[in-house]
């Protein structure tokens, strides 16, 4: 089944330096950009490795979710490491 999702206006969340800044701007990323479109349960369900999590978050983009370069790495790495294989 094929999501599609309205591009909406998001401010970027600001530039995070320490690793655990990067794991709570991951979760909020998650939070208000993915959950936009679906549930966290739908993310929650996954277990992916990293190539998968790239892959899904460069489809979301391309299905509209909001998300520059630097919050789509963001959100790989918090993926990969609270859903991962």
């Amino acid at each position: 089944m094929s999501v599609a999702c309205t591009k909406t206006q998001v401010s970027p969340i600001a530039s995070p330096a320490p690793a655990d800044t990067q794991v709570a701007s991951g979760a909020v990323l998650l939070e208000q950009r993915c959950s936009a479109c679906h549930s966290l349960a739908r993310v929650e369900s996954a277990k992916k490795d990293r190539s998968e999590w790239e892959r899904t978050v460069v489809r979301m983009v391309n299905k509209g979710a909001q998300l520059n370069k630097e919050e789509q790495e963001i959100l790989i790495v918090y993926l990969t490491e609270n859903y991962g294989r």
